[in-house]
Formats: structure tokens, sequence, C-alpha cells
């Protein structure tokens, strides 16, 4: 299967990227957990982000394959907790870029697909493939859908691992939109 390229673009249209998607390198999940739902809210943007039970719809990645070609300025980042995720988002408009660890040596950006830009369900579909996992149901919004695990399901872990290791040995964290010289491209302005 060849690359794809898949377009990226804040809502406000300031901010504007590409994502390569490499066959095998990336997971197509959904994340009900408390802080992607918090990050939402905290942007005025849940209503956006997160479907029905509060899942972000989310592509993890290698920050190798995400650019940022136009509103670089634009970006700007949170944390939810002293030692969260960052998470990035633009100033302009509040659309969510990505979440990365706070070391930019670890290969793992998750994206939201909010941030992609489709011209149909099927063509996200034939870009992204199917969502693969579910996970932290027991934080979702009603019922926990049937397909969600309540927690992180332990039978991932082994891919998880997999993709980091293959990430560390090639190198895939860098370049890094979010990252310069193995600092943050902005300071996490905290809790908000």
């Amino acid at each position: 299967m060849m690359p794809t390229t898949v377009s990226l673009a804040c809502s406000c249209g300031e901010v504007k990227g590409s994502l390569k998607v490499e066959a095998s390198h990336y997971f197509h999940v959904s994340c009900l957990c408390c802080d992607c739902q918090s990050f939402a809210t905290n942007l005025g943007q849940a209503g956006t982000i997160l479907d029905e039970h509060g899942g972000t719809e989310l592509f993890q990645t290698y920050p190798q394959y995400l650019t940022i070609t136009e509103g670089k300025e634009q970006i700007t980042c949170m944390q939810l907790s002293e030692k969260g995720l960052f998470r990035w988002h633009t100033r302009c408009c509040n659309t969510p870029i990505g979440n990365t660890m706070t070391s930019a040596n670890v290969p793992f950006v998750g994206i939201p697909v909010t941030f992609m830009k489709f011209a149909s369900e099927e063509e996200k579909q034939e870009a992204l493939g199917p969502v693969i996992m579910k996970a932290f149901g027991k934080y979702a919004i009603g019922d926990m859908p049937a397909d969600t695990h309540p927690r992180f399901p332990l039978s991932f872990l082994p891919k998880i691992a997999h993709f980091m290791m293959r990430g560390f040995l090639t190198k895939k964290h860098s370049p890094s939109p979010f990252f310069l010289d193995g600092q943050p491209v902005v300071k996490s302005n905290g809790e908000s």
C-alpha cells in the first residue's frame, strides 16, 4: 500500500499542514478518557471534537509524518496536570492539533481526526481505515458502548511497544512541528 497524504487545517484556516499516512505506522483509535474530554471542554470545542459518548477520534503516528506548512506562530500548548501530555492546539480558533509526550525524543503523536480534511466519510475510511480500538469507556458519557474497553486493553500493549521501538530505532521523533532542538516550540500554559 502506497503512503497517503492527508490535508490538515484548523477550523478558521490559519493553520494548515499535511500528514503522511504510512501503512502499519499508525493506530486509528477512540479515547474516552476524562483528560481528552477535559481538553475538548477547555478549548470550548466539546461539541466539535467529542462523539456522543465523549470519545475523541485519534490517529496515533510518528511526529516525523506531521508537517505544519502555514500558521506555525498560532501553535500553542496546554497540560492538564503537571506531568500530563502536551496537548497542542491553535491560538486562533482553539482547534486541537496533537498530543505528545513532554520529551522531544518520544516518537509519538496523537492527532485528532477533526484536524484532518476529507471530502467524505468514505475518503476518511480509505485513508485511515476503521477505528481499531476504543479505550477508557468507564469515562463514557451515558452508557459505555459495547465495543469499548473500560480502561486500556492489555492486549494492545505489545502493538504499542513494537510501534515505539521501531520509532526509536528509526528516529521518527524528528523533525516535529512541536519541538525544536529538543525543546517545545512554546511553553505549556499549564492548567486552564
